[in-house]
């Protein structure tokens, strides 16, 4: 499978056939502009280039390229060319069109001009003369139209890029293309990757050993990521059709600060164009980098597999990652450090003084981010110094829900005003939340218990206050007083107390 950067300019002398089963020309004005628009902003200084996207071919007997997916943006590239044609004598397209159903819309876009642009006698001619207009309109609308059909000509042809997706021959297009049309197609960074390091060109005789192996690994870091409970430690949501992009994600920001000259970061396939420019200046030493970064990709996963199965870095880990710590900041926290070292770093590093507990709590409307935070930490806290056996809190669970800071007596009902005191403050699912209002809290409580009995989540310490655990006196149970909420709040100072006092370390 080749796969490599193209610009426009290096498409020169290539012939593309569009077959039968691909729709014809459909691109609005929407989509025409957004690309011009991407274009006309996309920097040329030094080597920097702009990708539009893969483009999938197969290679034909007659030397053409079966079109499986790319058809409409190479179409558009197409449609500017003509436009530029005009004003500029050599911008001649550098590629050819030709359809297989549809012969009359190549010799369309090869006539495509000012003149012939208004010809709607079928439908492909249609879309692909208001394609055209489109971009005299935007062109237009430019401070000098001349000036910029010649700086987007040069632009199309030594910046922007296609990353080209050659199909083996043994493969079916048809196949292919309906795994692009059911939005299955392997073109996540990762996959694109896969095919970039796997290339039997990076390995020497024992090609064969060499891919099964990798192969095998990749699968198995595959099947763990899938694994929710490990995958929403880690992360806040899902970031990518393919989650093994994520640990290309880090190392490609590692590789490209380390070269001379950088990617772009805001790139699309940003980590794929890192690797695949690493690759490409390897010259001989294809199989050492290839090598070199397999490595490391086993090397992290291995160090995110640590953090998940220490319970005591798991839980703070995992509370940093949830308040917006940054796997980075982390990374610095725990690597070529002593076990201890690292306890004390991360405690300090999610630690709210006490301080600043008071603060919250004596003005939690203006601090309901840090109150939110506060109350996570504390279910947390619980978790890890109430138990014998520690219990994982399930970031999986909490990560699929929206969280509001419930009041646990009514913010305000016909007897007392309202309390937005800490004392008064826990967490609940917004809509557990929503659904029962300002009712009184037996009446809370019995919603709470039936929604655990349910089996569904409610964090230990919201079960825990309508319980009264934290509580002396057990004989009001039907109401939430000032006595509770003092108590409540000594438990939260307590348990935090407690957790932040070397606990984690032990």
């Amino acid at each position: 499978m080749a796969i490599e950067k193209k610009t426009i300019g290096d498409l020169k002398g290539h012939r593309f056939f569009v077959p039968s089963y691909q729709r014809g020309y459909r691109w609005t004005e929407f989509e025409v502009t957004a690309l011009l628009d991407d274009v006309s902003e996309c920097p040329t200084d030094g080597d920097k280039k702009y990708c539009i996207q893969p483009l999938i071919v197969k290679k034909r007997e007659d030397g053409s390229f079966e079109v499986v997916d790319g058809q409409q943006r190479l179409t558009t590239i197409y449609i500017f060319m003509k436009i530029a044609e005009q004003e500029i004598r050599s911008a001649v397209p550098p590629f050819e069109l030709n359809y297989e159903t549809r012969e009359n819309s190549g010799s369309f876009l090869k006539k495509l001009s000012d003149g012939t642009s208004s010809d709607d006698s079928n439908i492909d001619f249609y879309h692909i003369g208001r394609a055209y207009r489109n971009m005299n309109h935007w062109l237009e609308s430019q401070p000098d139209k001349s000036v910029a059909i010649q700086e987007l000509n040069t632009k199309i042809r030594k910046s922007v890029f296609f990353i080209w997706y050659e199909l083996p021959q043994e493969s079916d297009p048809i196949t292919m293309f309906t795994k692009v049309n059911l939005g299955k197609i392997p073109l996540t960074n990762a996959e694109l990757i896969k095919a970039l390091l796997l290339n039997k060109d990076n390995f020497g005789e024992d090609t064969s050993k060499q891919q099964t192996e990798i192969s095998i690994a990749w699968d198995r870091i595959e099947q763990g990521l899938r694994e929710d409970s490990f995958w929403y430690f880690l992360n806040e949501k899902e970031q990518s059709n393919t989650r093994i992009d994520m640990l290309f994600d880090l190392l490609a920001k590692k590789y490209n600060s380390n070269t001379r000259n950088p990617i772009d970061i805001s790139q699309n396939y940003f980590s794929f164009l890192v690797f695949s420019a690493i690759l490409k200046n390897a010259k001989g030493k294809e199989s050492e980098f290839v090598h070199t970064l397999w490595g490391d990709v086993e090397k992290l996963y291995a160090e995110f597999r640590d953090w998940y199965n220490d319970l005591n870095k798991y839980h703070i880990i995992g509370y940093l990652i949830a308040t917006g710590t940054t796997t980075s900041e982390i990374f610095s926290l725990t690597r070529d450090k002593r076990k201890s070292s690292v306890a004390a770093d991360l405690l300090l590093k999610a630690k709210i003084k006490y301080d600043d507990l008071e603060t919250l709590a004596l003005d939690t409307v203006a601090h309901k981010k840090k109150i939110r935070q506060l109350l996570l930490l504390f279910n947390i806290a619980t978790l890890v110094c109430k138990s014998e056996k520690q219990y994982r809190f399930p970031f999986d669970i909490f990560k699929s829900e929206q969280w509001d800071i419930e009041h646990i007596h009514a913010t305000a009902d016909e007897t007392d005003d309202a309390d937005d005191s800490l004392g008064n403050l826990t967490l609940l699912d917004c809509r557990t939340n929503r659904s029962y209002k300002d009712e009184q809290f037996i009446e809370k409580r019995k919603i709470i218990i039936e929604r655990e009995s349910k089996g569904l989540f409610v964090p230990l310490c919201t079960k825990n206050v309508f319980l009264k655990v934290y509580s002396e006196n057990l004989d009001e149970m039907e109401i939430w007083n000032e006595k509770d909420k003092a108590e409540y709040v000594s438990a939260i100072k307590q348990t935090l107390d407690t957790f932040f006092n070397g606990r984690l370390g032990q």
